[in-house]
């Protein structure tokens, strides 16, 4: 029997049926790659990149925490010490002998005291302006706080090495007050002068250092130093 014209379009749509299925899983195929690659580099490339951004800041800011007594929160990539009333710092402290001269005149008349004197000096930093400190490779960047004195405590009685009294202006109790506070003037600036402030600083990056990093490990400060 002949094929009528009626009968032969009926292949057609079976053909274009399987072409827009072939289309759908082509396109299913395609998105389920992205999907996968994109799983993939996110959690093998991109997620450990962030970590280990974020990471070393988040131990520096634990690290200022213990050592400095205080809250030191993350803010980015940065270690923020909010501005307060937190205090101060010592870190160091070394006994020290102070002798100073203390004389005056009158009409002529010279009345002498040198005297001496032990004292406790404590070194450290002042916290409460804050700070914000970022790291990179072992090294923090931001303004190192200085290290200063922060107390000078006499440790007993000052000792007379030498008084001697005018003729007519002669020592009294007044005069022992005012060597005594010109001995501890003298005990602060020799401190000052001395390197207390520097070791201070040492210890900073050293207990930073150990609460950071393997033994040995060792931390650099960005310089310029707050003044």
């Amino acid at each position: 029997m002949t094929e009528t014209p009626d009968q032969a379009p009926a292949i057609y749509p079976v053909k274009k049926s399987r072409m827009v299925g072939a289309l759908w899983a082509l396109f299913g195929g395609s998105a389920l790659l992205l999907v996968v690659g994109f799983t993939c580099f996110y959690y093998l490339v991109a997620r450990p990149l962030s970590d280990s951004a974020t990471a070393p800041v988040e131990k520096l800011a634990e690290a200022l925490s213990s050592v400095l007594g205080t809250k030191v929160l993350v803010s980015g990539s940065t270690a923020v010490l909010e501005k307060s009333e937190i205090g101060e710092l010592a870190l160091v402290q070394r006994k020290t002998q102070a002798i100073t001269k203390y004389q005056t005149t009158w009409m002529g008349s010279d009345k002498i005291l040198i005297v001496r004197g032990d004292f406790l000096v404590k070194a450290g930093f002042d916290l409460s302006g804050g700070g914000q400190w970022g790291i990179l490779n072992g090294r923090i960047n931001g303004p190192m706080p200085k290290g200063r004195v922060l107390s000078i405590e006499p440790l007993g009685d000052f000792e007379i090495y030498y008084a001697e009294s005018g003729s007519i202006n002669r020592l009294s109790p007044q005069d022992h007050a005012s060597a005594f506070n010109y001995l501890k003037n003298q005990a602060r600036r020799d401190a000052e002068l001395s390197d207390i402030g520097e070791e201070a600083e040492r210890v900073l990056l050293r207990r930073l250092s150990d609460r950071m990093g393997a033994p040995g490990d060792a931390l650099e400060w960005q310089r310029p130093r707050l003044p």
